[in-house]
């Protein structure tokens, strides 16, 4: 079946259309985890990112704050929605153009299924409905359009214009992502040696090609030009040896490489199942008989197409350095391989129904597999009820007192933290101080900039993270006379703290006190836990967590139980048991599976006294983590207090069979051995 060009626009608006709802259906209420705090705030005040800035992502998405339509973060999905959607149209496009290229009648659809396939594969699903998942679906954009501009040059020899087009927009595409364009850059290079432009140019056409090369690249302007306004300035490239390193992301590059076979293995690996995950497995079959059609059909094309994932390979495997922890990061550098894909898998269905000669069946197969991805992904990748990062750092700088200095760290805490101190207005009086990034000093500067009456150490020259708790240090002895210092978490860096100095948990953060004001009274003890009741929690408990993804809630389940357990912690030292079962049990109840907080629960009862609670807990403990010794040793404790000698040995024995060089022990059951022999 062959459509005519009026219903092929009808069935294409209904198609953008559709996905169009599908993907709004799905986006965040809020701004999101990682680093789309960052990007919608970098967007919203036309900042500067990480490196290498993302100029032209922020530039076009500013445009779109500027629609009337809910909330900024709101606006800038539907940014992210509309180039996903483009790449949709371009696909189709490019297909097109190939099917006549290798001489293919568009039958049963055929021109649309790449680009069917590729929307609704994992990672661009995931990428298309959140803010910095914009950047790797603008990064697509632009290759999908290369591509099609390249097309034109490898079957059109003489049309110079085209060629200019690419190096302007080229350049312009460096100022999105530079990393991975630089990665795609061989694969253009190849197809247009491959085409015959090069025989038509003369020395003008390339003096043109490098000046509209130059023109789109100049968007990088951008950068010391906004350092010295913008409130988010990563880097300062107000100076060009800061520009140079920012645009070379020497911030990081220092840590990539990497140092060992394993490392690439498993990178390699993570491409491969990733890889293999975008389409359900199943669509993995036809982009490998895809692969055999293209190369039997057109060698410069097959190789133009499988460029790309190859060059992805070599780079995840051998350019990063990533801890096994850290390897979903991979996911979203490799998505240019799924435009690819997308085309082989187009080309291996329809190799494998001309082998079998049952057209008929190819659009049905198609639809079938175009289905399960839409709803098995759609259910998986759905965030619509996503509240936690909005939640979890208005609880934080809730926390705090006005015009208070806050250290926090990670890039899912300080970064929507920034969204809602510069895109909400919600607490710009509050000083935020990233740590992990405290020694580079545009990082001092920027806490100067939010406030001018804070005194930042002085210092002439460039230092490492070593240095972090010094600084930390230097900067709390500066102003704790004159500003609320606070932690959004519970283990300062090593340096940090003096001993004259302590850190007092106030709900979800942890207030820097002089040794003589951390002292517990009744104020204090019912401000904390009013605090914990006014604190939104949704989506943190069971029953809740089914409407989003449950790693990333963990993440803030984590650390809002780590704050309860610092509080528990506290009143235990402070001999407040009671005190110190409630915040140990509200610990528990943010983060049931850490086995930590039932021991400590055990540990409350038994300072209470009260026993045979404190052995279910301590049972309930071991059941979750068996090799766990120290909750061997405390119910082995209880059961010597309350003179059960049997089972304190057993208790004990298992203490040391967990851990053989633990001595203290032996003693304990070397006497009860005794004791319950001439008892018995």
């Amino acid at each position: 079946m062959s459509l005519s060009e009026k219903q092929r626009f009808i069935f294409l608006s209904i198609s953008i259309l559709t996905l169009f709802f599908i993907l709004i259906s799905m986006v965040p209420p809020s701004v999101y985890s990682g680093d789309c705090g960052e990007t919608i705030t970098a967007s919203y005040t036309l900042g500067i990112q990480h490196p290498p800035g993302y100029p032209t992502f922020s530039l076009i998405a500013k445009l779109f704050t500027y629609i009337p339509i809910g909330d900024i973060s709101y606006r800038i999905y539907l940014f992210t929605i509309t180039v996903s959607i483009l790449c949709f149209l371009l696909i189709h496009i490019f297909f097109k153009k190939f099917l006549i290229i290798l001489n293919i009648p568009d039958l049963n659809f055929l021109s649309f299924y790449p680009s069917f396939i590729f929307i609704t594969g994992f990672t661009v699903l995931q990428q298309s409905i959140i803010a910095k998942g914009g950047i790797y679906i603008l990064n697509l954009f632009f290759l999908i359009l290369f591509s099609i501009l390249l097309l034109d040059i490898y079957t059109q020899g003489k049309n110079k214009k085209n060629l200019f087009l690419f190096c302007l927009l080229f350049g312009l595409s460096l100022g999105n992502h530079l990393m991975l364009q630089l990665v795609l850059t061989p694969a253009y290079i190849y197809i247009i040696y491959k085409s015959e432009i090069l025989k038509n140019l003369k020395k003008n056409d390339y003096i043109i090609s490098l000046l509209f090369f130059i023109l789109g690249a100049f968007i990088y302007i951008y950068l010391p030009i906004r350092a010295k306004i913008a409130i988010l300035n990563w880097g300062d490239p107000s100076t060009f040896s800061n520009f140079f390193e920012v645009i070379t992301r020497y911030q990081y590059i220092r840590s990539e490489i990497t140092r060992s076979f394993s490392s690439t293995f498993f990178q390699a690996l993570k491409f491969f199942v990733s890889s293999i995950y975008e389409n359900i497995f199943i669509g993995f079959i036809f982009i490998v008989f895809g692969c055999v059609f293209i190369y039997k059909s057109n060698k410069n094309l097959f190789w133009f197409l499988i460029l790309i994932p190859i060059l992805f390979l070599l780079i995840t495997s051998f350019y990063l350095n990533l801890k096994k922890d850290h390897l979903y990061i991979m996911e979203t550098y490799i998505t240019p391989i799924y435009f690819s894909f997308s085309i082989l898998f187009a080309l291996g269905i329809h190799y494998i129904f001309s082998i079998l000669k049952i057209y008929k069946f190819m659009l049905y197969i198609f639809f079938v597999i175009f289905l399960l991805q839409t709803c098995i992904f759609y259910k998986i990748l759905n965030i619509n009820n996503f509240f936690i990062a909005y939640d979890y750092n208005k609880n934080i700088l809730s926390s705090v007192e006005r015009n208070a200095i806050l250290f926090m760290s990670g890039d899912g805490v300080v970064f929507p933290a920034w969204y809602l101190k510069y895109v909400k207005n919600y607490r710009p009086d509050v000083t935020i101080i990233g740590t992990p990034v405290l020694p580079m000093k545009w990082v001092r500067d920027n806490a100067i900039r939010q406030n001018p009456e804070i005194r930042m150490p002085v210092v002439k020259q460039k230092i490492g993270t070593e240095s972090t708790g010094y600084l930390i240090n230097a900067i709390i002895k500066l102003n704790i006379a004159r500003f609320n210092i606070y932690f959004s978490y519970n283990k300062p860096e090593e340096n940090a703290i003096d001993s004259d100095l302590k850190i007092m948990p106030k709900g979800m953060v942890q207030k820097v006190l002089p040794n003589e004001y951390a002292f517990v009274s009744d104020k204090y003890i019912v401000t904390n836990a009013n605090m914990w009741k006014f604190y939104n929690l949704r989506g943190i408990y069971y029953w809740q967590k089914k409407f989003s993804p449950q790693d990333t809630i963990n993440l803030y389940a984590k650390d809002m139980s780590v704050a309860a357990n610092s509080s528990g912690t506290f009143f235990e030292d402070n001999m407040l048991y009671d005190w110190s079962l409630y915040y140990f049990k509200l610990a528990h109840k943010l983060f049931p599976s850490d086995h930590e907080y039932v021991y400590n629960i055990g540990n409350a009862y038994y300072n209470l006294e009260k026993y045979d609670m404190a052995l279910i807990q301590y049972k309930k403990c071991i059941e979750m983590n068996p090799n766990y010794e120290n909750g061997w040793y405390n119910l082995g404790v209880t059961y010597y207090t309350l003179k059960d000698y049997k089972q304190a040995i057993h208790s004990f024995e298992m203490v040391k069979k967990i851990n053989p060089q633990r001595t203290d022990v032996d003693q304990n059951i070397r006497a009860l051995k005794m004791f319950y022999g001439n008892s018995n």
